[in-house]
């Protein structure tokens, strides 16, 4: 990781390419003034012309000490520029010049060859194609995104792949009152990536959240490193990442010549590590605004809510119910405490409305909160509340429920969140009267708010609970098993109950394993060149042993028929196993993620369901066992209309067997899938198992 300290806390800057035609110099110059920058901001400009109205000089050598530079020149300046840099001791800075890497082709060889020789010389640079970056806890802004307003900071830090969606997000932040420590528009992440700023900013103990908006994560191992050291750290990151289709993969690749990886795996990594999604530019805003004023809460406990409109309760309900927010029913002695807030016609439920009644009686609001706070069952409390633009536009019974709630949240120790109705901006005034009072900041719109509740909820479990599975296995360098055989004897060997089978290469050894194992049978074709064996008639079911040997010879004939080429070692006979649950475990190596492991109901279920469960590798055994129980199809595994259930320790077991060898494997694996996994009350049991190696 580079040093970043130099560059985003510089004390003395310069701005290369200094002119009264170069806009991006001109709005840096004006951000360091409105951020309050007090070091000094030296003017380059190679023709020694005025700028800003300002002296300039020729070059970099001529400038006293500098820490880091804002470099805006064409891209056939940007070599000189570095070496100019260089020459002068200057090691960091940013370059604001696009028509690099995001072109594709010449543009991104030229990046490579810029930046490379950046690197040989000592200097490290964020971009190109950067709009910079915002330091406003220590008032250090190159940055060409205009600056509102300081406000008391919340404690989240912003950082963007995109420039100019790192400008609405600054900017709806500052609209909801929330006061960003940082915000940082990467560009094309040459030198500087995602994963060195996000380190750099959990080492800040201003940050208490991190909110990004990401097109790709280039680094996938060193990204979950940093989200783990965030969950320990008790610091929440909440992610907007774009790439969810195939257009809009295309697009980004376009933008940030990044590769954009399966989204499903992203999401998974994700559910690991305690990063929490968003899916739009005011979901991810209200959530790191939210997280970073709770931090983690009490998750075991519930949430309450009170309102003076029975259809907001209605309507957070409702999204709490989606997002996975708990309402847990008030205790009763609660509910004879709240009896005696309320007038005659209310109704003591949680979400709690508390009637219009309270804007004669304000003081109802401090009692009912003081009354739900003593209930000990609840994690966090929400009061939906408004506080109007302005004094006059704010009613004084609205004023004295602010007051009433300041007086209750005293005499109580659960956190309070307020959320406004609807998504409107937060005033000056309206953070005065907080200010005030010792209140919370406001949480925009029930929607957003219920969905950043939800958030809350998930991540603080995840804080609570051991750290990301270690494993074990290690991959080793044994040779990738070809065919169902070679495989089913790779799995047993870590753990993974399998069937029993016969190698048999003639009719006579047929009939002779046949008499042997007994009863119903199955033969298939054995052959490393045949994945599927029943598209080629290669595979015979509820065989009675006096038919096996009709029978192999019919699945031999049918299979040379129709993949004249392969090579044919025999068939495996093995007992025809009772009718039981079939499920499908299978792992795939993402290009960005590495392996992944999916669970699902076999056969068509899997695909016609899209019910399938995905985590990163490795799994504990308590992770295979949320995998389960959060299929759709769990009921068929736990008892189902008077049929037995199924031991979930023991097929959350062959999971962890599975990916543990599939780890074993090592990069020559591409994936490896059980097909199916039979569960039935006597144990899972693998019927067919299948592993392809990495495109050479």
């Amino acid at each position: 990781m580079p040093d970043l300290s130099r560059l985003l806390r510089a004390r003395s800057v310069t701005l290369i390419g200094a002119s009264d035609n170069n806009p991006w110099c001109a709005m840096v110059a004006r951000g360091l003034a409105a951020g309050g920058f007090e070091g000094p901001v030296h003017l380059v400009n190679a023709r020694g012309n005025q700028a800003l109205g300002r002296e300039t000089v020729r070059s970099c050598t001529d400038l006293p000490e500098v820490d880091a530079a804002f470099i805006a020149v064409p891209a056939a300046a940007i070599g000189a520029a570095i070496e100019d840099m260089a020459a002068a001791g200057i090691s960091h800075g940013v370059v604001v010049t696009s028509g690099f890497a995001e072109l594709g082709g010449e543009g991104k060889r030229a990046e490579e060859r810029l930046f490379g020789r950046a690197a040989e010389l000592g200097v490290t640079l964020m971009g190109p194609n950067s709009l910079g970056f915002a330091n406003l806890v220590d008032k250090v802004c190159l940055s060409a995104i205009p600056l509102r307003p300081a406000l008391p900071s919340s404690g989240v830090a912003l950082v963007s792949q995109s420039g100019a969606t790192s400008a609405m997000l600054y900017s709806f932040a500052h609209q909801q009152g929330i006061g960003l420590t940082h915000s940082v528009a990467l560009g094309n992440e040459a030198m500087i990536d995602l994963c060195d700023v996000v380190e750099f900013l959990l080492d800040d103990e201003r940050v208490k959240a991190v909110a990004i908006f990401a097109e790709s994560i280039r680094d996938a191992g060193r990204f979950r490193a940093i989200a783990e050291r965030a969950l320990k750290a008790r610091k929440p990151i909440v992610v907007q990442k774009v790439g969810v289709g195939e257009l809009t993969a295309a697009v980004a690749q376009a933008h940030t010549g990044a590769l954009v990886g399966d989204d499903r795996v992203f999401q998974a990594a994700c559910d690991a590590y305690g990063v929490m999604r968003a899916s739009s530019i005011e979901d991810l805003i209200v959530t790191a605004g939210l997280l970073a004023s709770t931090g983690p809460i009490d998750a075991e406990k519930g949430f309450a809510l009170i309102s003076a409109s029975g259809g907001a309760c209605e309507i957070a309900a409702d999204g709490g119910e989606l997002a996975g927010v708990p309402f847990p029913p008030f205790a009763d002695a609660t509910r004879d405490r709240l009896g005696e807030v309320i007038s005659a016609y209310g109704a003591t439920h949680n979400p709690f409305d508390i009637t219009g009644a309270v804007m004669a009686k304000p003081e109802m609001y401090a009692d009912a909160v003081r009354a739900i706070g003593m209930d000990g069952q609840f994690g966090l409390i929400g009061l939906i509340t408004e506080v109007g633009e302005s004094e006059a536009a704010t009613s004084p019974a609205s004023l004295g429920m602010i007051r009433a709630t300041a007086r209750g949240l005293a005499d109580i120790d659960v956190p309070v969140v307020l959320i406004q109705q609807y998504l409107k901006p937060v005033s000056e005034f309206g953070r005065t009267v907080l200010a005030e009072h010792g209140l919370p900041a406001l949480t925009g719109g029930l929607d957003h708010a219920m969905r950043a509740l939800g958030r809350l909820w998930h991540w603080s479990r995840r804080v609570a609970l051991p750290p990301p599975t270690a494993t074990t296995a290690t991959a080793s360098s044994a040779e990738l098993p070809r065919g169902e055989r070679a495989t089913l004897e790779f799995l047993s060997g870590h753990g993974v109950p399998v069937i029993p089978q016969r190698v048999v290469r003639t009719t006579h050894e047929a009939a002779a394993a046949a008499a042997e194992i007994g009863g119903s049978l199955a033969l298939k074709i054995l052959s490393p060149d045949i994945a599927h064996k029943t598209e080629v008639g290669g595979v015979a079911l509820h065989v009675p042993p006096e038919e096996a040997g009709a029978a192999f010879e019919r699945i031999l004939a049918s299979a040379r028929t129709k993949c004249p080429d392969a090579e044919i070692q025999g068939a495996l006979v093995s007992p025809m196993r009772e009718e039981g649950v079939d499920l499908i475990v299978g792992v795939v190596r993402d290009p960005v993620w590495g392996l992944a492991i999916a669970v699902g109901l076999g056969g068509i279920w899997v695909e016609l369901l899209k019910d399938s469960a995905l985590r990163l590798l490795p799994v504990s055994r308590g992770e295979a066992r949320d995998m389960l129980l959060s299929l759709k199809a769990a009921p068929l595994l736990t008892g189902y209309r008077g049929t037995p259930a199924l031991d979930i320790d023991r097929i959350a077991e062959a999971i962890v067997g599975i990916g543990n060898a599939a780890i074993a494997l090592g990069h020559g694996l591409e994936a490896l899938e059980v097909n199916p996994l039979r569960v039935t009350a006597a144990c899972p049991e693998a019927l067919d198992a299948l592993a392809v190696g990495r495109p050479s």
